[in-house]
């Protein structure tokens, strides 16, 4: 029997796990569709295919089947007759005149999310493909339906889509060259586009999946085709010799985009990207088909020859018309007059004079050429020695330097040859180009060769701490610090010299790219080279000479609360003369039913959450991660008898981020393999409700995680340090990753690199300037994780009057999409704090509907004015929280000019929630020109994100 078949059902009532979400792909066989199912379900997502295998290939889905979670129902969407006791989303990616009415009475009765799957060709006026008619009917009556039943459903236009289980029935030329490569026809000469923009499948569904999710898309359009065109002709070069281009880490050449209406909407909406190279792509392709020996259909000539032949002799004349052109050469008077130009004659002399000009221009212009090809193209070198040096491949970046090295020295002893010329003064600012070219190619080629010499001998220090070597870790730490700082100076150079002004005008367009190219290079070794250094000097401060005791707590942000998260899990870590002593991970109630005295725990927290004692797990209340670090030593010394310190707080997206660098890791308490792609699903899987304080029951999920993740990083040989300390970067960066010390000098260290969360004190404004601040500070009193179904979306509206005086009003779009009440999810209360510029009335707050002005609490903490409040938010339910607001304060001018300071706060543990700031100001200001991305008169608009804090500055002048 099929394999497919025997893992499908005929029956319409499934049995489905109803703590997991479930979604049904309609045209769950075909191309799409498959590789979407496969998506949905390495999400931990049960998936029902629907399918009738018409168009739909069974081999598609030999993946899915094996999977527990994926159930097809091989049947006619007319014909459908589903009974689900649940259902999440619905994603109708079939077309060939499909049946949407028993797909839209599900739709109804499950109350879903709904996606639909249409056509980029819907934008062109001449666009008549076979399923255009449907496409056009499908989003109408879909839309109609929703919005006469309020129900939530969006569409994706999807342009050309390749990769593995593709059919190469839609016309696209990238598409036609792979189909080419398959059935060995690719030197045939066919008639093609210049570019495509064709997608591949992993980053088509990945967007689908980010669209259904992602809060506040219902009723709209977005686009999935690559934001960046291709060159077709690039595309066939890397298909005759895939390796040799992945080889040389092949970038595409950036071509001048090609928008369709809503792709800019779509990027910056959905934070949404396309990750896979164009490489890697074409490769996965490939391999698909030959290695599953899977026929392709044969090339048809006559589609692309006959269809494109009236297009490209038109282009081929145009270009023909402009080469001509350019051979007539200008016009003089005379020729405009129509008076006939005598034939030049060239005697054997001239011949000869040209041929020797040439040949010295050639002399000289070579050389010159040479060095700035020589030294600009060795950024790729650079780009490829930081990803092997980000893998802790030592040996292979050292390599891709030296060969940048060896190009850089080519050029300079040709350039060097051209120096009678220079001692002539001949080509003054081409030499004064040159060597800069040539001080920055040195600066950057040291800088690399110090970062991996550092990186190196800190990785070597980390083996010595973890006792993989028995070596002393400090004359690693000290190698490793001076390596460092040299290259921190280096790079501080070569940047400054990028960034000087006569430097970039000097520097011709043509070699201007290859400039801004190797200024990212530059960034990417400047970035890790400063984290590395602040832990070559940090680190051996933090683990010896002495004993050192540290406090570890895990933060579940999927249970939000003011530094990150609950605390479900802890560890003690202890070094003792430089070297790991002693690792401990446990749930938190193993000792918070230790305490032997009553504390009495905040009044929201007794209100709220009904709790007449105060534990280390809700310690973290106060959204200054210092001051909550100090209550949380206080409690673990009162439950355990012992001292530490310091603390350091992760969140379970700390722990993902780590995850894609150490590898997976196996549970086996819980029989399950964890990977940064599964880590939230599966620790909401496992979410637990039973454990109270002196609970001796299994350990938690969370508690079995993190003894897994340490036990790799610290006590498994060979990690990734260089990879490793990235990731921590990354977490610190966004809040994920906190770290407070008692030790006074090194805390100010930390809290000098913005390490520590501090929630920034209230201070008077300086002369002609205004400080403005905004900390929103949510804390999740339902004892629950619905914070994992929580979408929000800010949108800050300031308007300035014409005395200067300011008004804001804050809107936050909240959507629980919880399935139901049923733990891990169900309602989410939320105490809110709100942190604004002391002195601040509030005037209106609105819940919704609902009226709260009355029912807020003010008060005055850490320099600022403060609002408390409580909001709840039912599963499935949409709400906007509106603040109005006016702060103390007007702009001040000074010889005509204000500056106006906007810093919003991140709340630590959250993701990137959309930030829309829209500001309004009076006719009789002006504002500098460059500084915002300009909406209408009168008003600036910035879309960004809450990923980290945020800080604008606007200058205004009268």
């Amino acid at each position: 029997m099929d394999e497919v078949t025997e893992n499908s059902i005929n029956k319409t009532r499934i049995l489905l796990s109803r703590n997991t979400p479930v979604a049904l792909v309609v045209g769950a066989a075909g191309f799409l569709g498959s590789n979407l199912a496969d998506k949905l379900l390495a999400k931990n997502i049960q998936v029902v295919g629907v399918d009738d295998l018409i168009f739909g290939r069974r081999e598609n889905l030999s993946q899915a089947v094996e999977n527990k979670n994926f159930h097809l129902v091989i049947e006619s969407s007319e014909r459908l007759d589903l009974k689900l006791e649940r259902l999440d989303y619905i994603f109708v990616v079939w077309t060939k005149n499909l049946d949407l009415s028993k797909i839209l009475t599900l739709f109804l009765e499950s109350n879903s999310r709904l996606l639909l799957v249409s056509s980029v060709g819907l934008y062109k006026k001449d666009f008549d493909g076979e399923d255009s008619g449907w496409y056009k009917k499908g989003e109408i009556e879909i839309a109609h339906f929703a919005k006469g039943h309020n129900l939530n459903a969006r569409v994706v236009r999807v342009g050309p889509v390749f990769g593995p289980r593709m059919d190469f029935e839609t016309k696209d030329p990238m598409i036609e060259l792979i189909r080419q490569s398959l059935t060995g026809e690719l030197q045939k000469e066919v008639s093609l586009d210049f570019s495509s923009r064709a997608l591949f499948v992993d980053d088509a569904t990945e967007l689908l999946i980010k669209c259904i999710f992602a809060g506040a898309t219902a009723q709209k359009i977005f686009d999935a085709v690559s934001p960046s065109p291709v060159k077709i002709s690039e595309v066939k070069q890397i298909l005759l010799d895939p390796v040799w281009y992945e080889s040389k880490n092949f970038i595409p050449s950036e071509l001048p985009p090609w928008p369709t209406p809503n792709l800019e909407k779509t990027i910056k909406f959905l934070n949404w990207h396309p990750k896979t190279k164009l490489i890697e792509g074409l490769r996965q392709t490939l391999n698909y088909f030959r290695d599953n020996e899977i026929k392709v259909p044969e090339l048809d000539d006559r589609r692309w020859k006959v269809d494109d032949r009236e297009k490209e002799d038109k282009r081929w004349k145009m270009e023909k018309s402009a080469q001509l052109e350019a051979l007539k050469g200008p016009e003089t008077g005379e020729n405009k007059k129509g008076i006939k130009l005598p034939k030049v004659l060239f005697p054997f002399k001239a011949l000869t004079w040209l041929a020797g000009t040439a040949l010295i221009a050639y002399a000289l212009i070579w050389p010159l050429a040479a060095v700035f090809w020589g030294i600009l193209t060795f950024r790729f070198q650079l780009l490829s020695a930081i990803e092997s040096l980000e893998k802790g491949e030592f040996e292979k970046s050292s390599l891709a330097i030296s060969q940048a090295n060896i190009g850089v020295s080519e050029a300079r002893s040709m350039y060097y040859s051209l120096e009678p010329l220079r001692n002539a003064g001949i080509l003054k600012s081409q030499f004064e180009l040159g060597d800069n070219l040539l001080n920055l190619a040195a600066l950057s080629a040291d800088a690399a060769q110090n970062t991996i010499s550092g990186i190196q001998a800190l990785y070597q220090s980390f083996k010595s701490v973890t006792g993989e070597f028995a070596s002393d870790p400090d004359l690693s730490f000290d190698n490793a610090r001076l390596s460092l700082t040299a290259a921190d100076e280096d790079l501080s150079k070569a940047q400054a010299l990028l960034n000087d002004q006569n430097f970039k005008q000097m520097a011709p367009d043509l070699i201007s790219a290859n400039i801004a190219g190797l200024a990212q290079r530059l960034s990417l070794y400047s970035n890790l080279v400063k984290r590395a250094r602040t832990v070559s000097v940090l680190l051996p401060e933090l683990i010896g000479p002495n004993s050192k005791n540290y406090l570890i707590l895990l933060q579940n942000n999927n249970e939000l609360r003011p530094t990150g998260g609950f605390i479900g899990s802890f560890a003690k870590v202890s070094f003792e003369g430089s070297k790991l002593k002693k690792l401990e991970v446990n749930d938190i109630y193993a000792i918070d039913g230790q305490l032997k005295i009553h504390v009495e725990p905040p009044k929201e927290i007794k209100n709220d959450l009904g709790q007449k004692d105060y534990f280390l797990r809700d310690s973290n209340w106060e959204p200054d991660f210092p001051t909550s670090a100090r209550q949380a030593e206080w409690f673990y010394t009162k439950e355990t008898g012992e001292r530490v310190e310091g603390v350091i707080a992760l969140d379970i997206s700390a722990m993902e981020d780590l995850l894609s660098v150490v590898g997976p890791l196996d549970i086996a308490d819980y029989d399950e393999k964890i990977t940064a792609d599964n880590l939230f699903e599966k620790a909401i899987g496992h979410a637990e409700v039973g454990f109270f304080p002196g609970s001796q029951a299994k350990k938690s999920f969370l508690t079995s995680l993190t003894q897994s993740l340490f036990n790799k990083l610290f006590f498994l040989p060979n990690q990734n340090w260089p990879g490793i300390v990235t990731s921590l970067g990354r977490s610190l960066e966004g809040k994920h990753m906190s770290v407070y010390l008692d030790d006074p000098k090194l805390f100010s260290y930390v809290v000098s690199q913005n390490w520590s969360s501090v929630l920034a004190r209230g201070k008077e404004s300086e002369q002609g300037i205004v400080q403005d601040f905004l900390a929103p500070v949510e804390a999740n009193l339902g004892a629950n994780k619905a914070n994992y179904y929580i979408d929000r979306n800010y949108n800050l509206e300031t308007v300035i009057g014409k005395e200067g005086e300011m008004s804001h009003r804050l809107a936050i779009a909240y959507t629980n999409r919880s399935p139901s009440e049923t733990f891990p999810a169900g309602k989410y209360k939320n105490r809110m704090r709100i942190y604004v510029p002391f002195g601040t009335k509030l005037s209106r707050a609105l819940w919704g509907e609902n009226d709260l002005t009355r029912d807020i609490n003010s008060f005055v903490d850490y320099g600022r004015s403060g609002y408390s409040f409580l909001m709840e938010l039912a599963p499935k339910e949409q709400k906007t929280l509106v603040l109005d607001y006016q702060p103390p304060y007007k702009l001040q001018f000074i010889d005509n000019e204000a500056l106006y300071r906007l810093n919003v706060v991140k709340q630590a543990g959250t993701l990137k929630d959309p930030f829309i700031w829209r500001l309004t100001y009076p006719l009789n200001m002006k504002i500098a020109e460059g500084q915002t991305q300009d909406f209408g008169p009168q008003e600036q608009t910035i879309q960004t994100d809450l990923s980290v804090d945020r800080s604008f500055e606007v200058k205004f002048s009268k």
